[in-house]
């Protein structure tokens, strides 16, 4: 008898949490750097394990508005973890600038988040370069300009903000090892 209730225990237990519960995924691709988009989760449902700690949906606001720490992809869960400050685009230390590119200005490969670049000088002034990296890039607009959004140390962000709005900076892609 005592074996039977013990085995009628384990089942219940068992069942009680295999329920699965709604959680928060993604819906469509998050790039590093990025904000969070509302349209970019959708609710998921699943089971409770304990290797994973998926965002309740209702906490899905937590998200929405921040700065995405890592690249998010379709049918992902997203975890608490995104929802830390510690993932604060520009870090301490660093400031986020955007500079506006032409063709000819960069390379024509896709620039990648968190690549690493070097900005140099892309007219007659001449100033040392300034390594920095990727956050994100727009597209074109109508005159071919893209805004490359990229984090450099916090010395260098004033002065090459001003020489980006004068278009005076181009990219020069650095391998991901350095």
């Amino acid at each position: 008898m005592l074996s039977a209730l013990s085995a009628a225990g384990v089942v219940w237990v068992f069942r009680a949490t295999d329920e699965a519960v709604a959680a928060v995924g993604v819906a469509r691709p998050v790039r590093y750097g990025e904000i969070i988009p509302a349209e970019a989760l959708r609710e998921v449902q699943v089971r409770p394990d304990p290797g994973v700690r998926p965002l309740p949906w209702d906490r899905r606001f937590d998200v929405v508005g921040r700065t995405s720490p890592t690249d998010l992809q379709p049918g992902e869960i997203v975890t608490p973890d995104v929802v830390s400050d510690a993932a604060a685009v520009p870090g301490a230390g660093q400031q986020l600038i955007g500079v506006p590119v032409k063709p000819g200005q960069l390379p024509a490969a896709p620039l990648q988040p968190r690549q690493p670049i070097l900005l140099v000088p892309a007219g007659a002034e001449a100033w040392p370069p300034v390594r920095g990296a990727v956050i994100s890039v727009s597209d074109r607009d109508a005159t071919s300009t893209q805004v490359v959004d990229v984090v450099v140390p916090e010395a260098n962000g004033v002065g090459l903000a001003s020489r980006a709005s004068a278009g005076g900076v181009a990219i020069v892609v650095l391998p991901k090892d350095r």
